[in-house]
């Protein structure tokens, strides 16, 4: 009897699917993203053991470039230097960042250069800019974390938040906290899911962000979520890269409040 179930056992064990490694990292903005994505790609993979990881854009380039990684995710184009023979990378998403400011406060419009002095520090009164006689107040992410350092880079040309920026923990207290005092300014993830309704949106060099505007790219603060490989074509990372931009992926990435492109 024991002889005759060897054969079986071992037929068995050669039927298990070999098993395979992914492996992602990149941009903070992103992470909620890639794990939503990864988790409905393993469904139809269970030999698949993925790793989803934060880690930022350019670090994620430079592991991705040297096989480190397998798939680098930047929410920003390549630069000329990094746009080289071996890079290939696919946009699958938008976003935007939209500047907040209290639902009563007396201003319509900011320019670029405009929302830089307010959020860093430099402007300290709405009468600069045709406003009410009220001191500039603003409001940010805690110091240190991956929203508020993405943002003082898309914003601020990477300068920082003003020294005594308030701080909030999330988009939904930025929000709240920007309802509740005159004067305040602070910023908001498009793709946020709550206290949008609370706080008034600023047009930027007189855009409006919109899903038109950020597809377009003419809204000023517009990200683009992309993923980028190196090498040769082929094998799960290719196939993770096309399940983003696939029907499937794009539902996901409209779930998330972000703008599907494909």
């Amino acid at each position: 009897m024991l002889g005759a179930a060897l054969p079986l056992a071992a037929c068995s064990r050669r039927r298990q699917p070999a098993r395979h490694a992914l492996l992602v990292s990149g941009a903070d903005a992103m992470l909620p993203l890639l794990q939503a994505l990864m988790r409905a790609f393993q469904r139809e993979r269970p030999a698949l053991d993925a790793i989803v990881e934060r880690g930022g854009s350019l670090p994620a380039y430079i592991a991705a470039s040297r096989r480190a990684i397998d798939v680098a995710a930047m929410a920003r184009v390549l630069s000329d230097a990094e746009d080289g023979p071996g890079a290939r990378h696919y946009l699958i998403a938008r976003s935007d960042i939209r500047i907040i400011a209290h639902p009563d406060l007396a201003v319509t419009n900011l320019t670029r250069a405009q929302v830089r002095g307010l959020l860093a520090g430099d402007i300290i009164n709405w009468r600069t800019l045709g406003g009410p006689d009220l001191p500039v107040i603003v409001h940010a992410h805690p110091r240190n974390t991956a929203p508020r350092q993405s943002t003082e880079q898309l914003l601020l040309d990477g300068s920082e938040f003003a020294p005594e920026a308030r701080e909030a923990p999330d988009d939904a207290a930025l929000a709240a906290a920007v309802a509740a005092q005159p004067g305040a300014i602070a910023y908001q993830a498009g793709h946020a899911r709550s206290g949008q309704e609370l706080a008034a949106v600023l047009p930027v060099d007189g855009v409006t962000a919109s899903t038109a505007t950020v597809l377009s790219g003419r809204y000023p603060y517009t990200q683009g979520f992309h993923l980028l490989l190196h090498g040769a074509a082929g094998g799960e990372r290719e196939a993770f890269v096309h399940f983003a931009r696939s029907a499937a992926g794009q539902a996901i990435v409209a779930s998330l409040g972000l703008i599907a492109v494909c």
